[in-house]
């Protein structure tokens, strides 16, 4: 129980520590609405749609992998997957599908492409994100997707179908990461990778399969988004990154927070911890400069905290040995 108690504390005190903050000075500035009504709305959306970026990212990045293409997949998958499935009257689910089936396709080049010619990550993914906007200025004559009032397809930005989503993703990325032989090579491959090549795990393999499922996870964003907007235009000059630079700190907090529970776990509550940090600031009347500002000095702030923390880990087992031996020597 103690130690449960402890896990728990550590996944949720960051959250809950900014939320207090953002909610007293709030209310102090006179606005009641932050994290209320359609706030609440906007943080739960912006939480869930950052989290699937988020995942995407982080299911490369832990083992090395830097994909800078993530924003031409989403882009991508949404005006290619989202075309064909306007056409085809799909409803909405046949809209999610026909966009994640591209999404994944996008992922499976991504990663034949990098195991095949064995160039880093950064130039391979730079590559592959200029060929991805290419393509998709290509589609449709340029004009990407619109479905600009088609409220019955256009239903996952909204409840309960983000939290449907979300749980969908949560379980079956649990049960890939955790349950399957994959997620053993994966998390072998993660923490130790000439150790588990020595083994015989096929790291070309496990890579495809990854950049496969953050395909999936870009795509999942990619309907959310265009759920939400109605529309997506076709992106060039490696503009299409600006989608995901919000995804970043959402894996600094996960990657705090795993140590307590698992990396998807820390990745979600990271991603409504940005939410919130971002709707409160709103909220507070702030400008967006400043917001940006803010937004750096957190994340600058945070990463300082999480590289030098083992040094208080140091301390405490410093003082623990030192008051063991003044009590051995009385």
């Amino acid at each position: 129980m103690k130690s449960l108690v402890k896990k728990a504390f550590g996944t949720l005190i960051i959250p809950v520590t900014l939320y207090l903050i953002l909610k007293i000075l709030s209310l102090t500035a006179g606005d009641q609405k932050f994290a209320v009504g359609s706030d609440l709305d906007t943080i739960i959306y912006t939480g869930i749609y950052t989290c699937m970026l988020a995942l995407a990212m982080a299911i490369n990045l832990t083992s090395g992998r830097f994909d800078f293409s993530i924003g031409s997949v989403l882009v991508g998958s949404a005006i290619i997957g989202g075309n064909f499935a306007k056409n085809q009257a799909y409803g909405p689910w046949g809209l999610l599908l026909a966009i994640v089936a591209v999404g994944m396709l996008m992922g499976l080049i991504s990663g034949l492409v990098y195991v095949t010619l064995r160039l880093p990550p950064m130039i391979t993914s730079l590559g592959m994100t200029m060929i991805f906007e290419s393509f998709s200025m290509m589609v449709n004559q340029s004009k990407g997707i619109r479905l600009i009032g088609k409220f019955d397809v256009l239903i996952f930005a909204s409840q309960p179908y983000l939290w449907i989503l979300l749980v969908i993703v949560l379980v079956v990325y649990t049960y890939l990461l955790y349950k399957t032989r994959f997620g053993y090579n994966y998390r072998a491959l993660a923490n130790g990778q000439k150790i588990a090549l020595d083994t015989g795990i096929n790291e070309k393999v496990n890579a495809v399969i990854c950049y496969v499922l953050s395909g999936a996870l870009i795509a999942i964003a990619a309907t959310i988004f265009l759920s939400k907007y109605g529309t997506i235009s076709p992106e060039s000059g490696l503009s299409s990154s600006a989608y995901f630079m919000g995804a970043f700190l959402p894996i600094f907090i996960g990657g705090f927070i795993s140590r307590y529970s698992n990396l998807i776990i820390g990745v979600i509550i990271g991603s409504f911890t940005q939410a919130m940090l971002s709707s409160g600031l709103v909220s507070l009347g702030l400008s967006n400069s400043l917001q940006t500002l803010i937004n750096g000095v957190f994340v600058m702030a945070f990463l300082i905290f999480t590289t030098n923390s083992y040094k208080l880990q140091l301390q405490k087992q410093y003082r623990s040995k030192l008051a063991r031996a003044e009590a051995a020597a009385r």
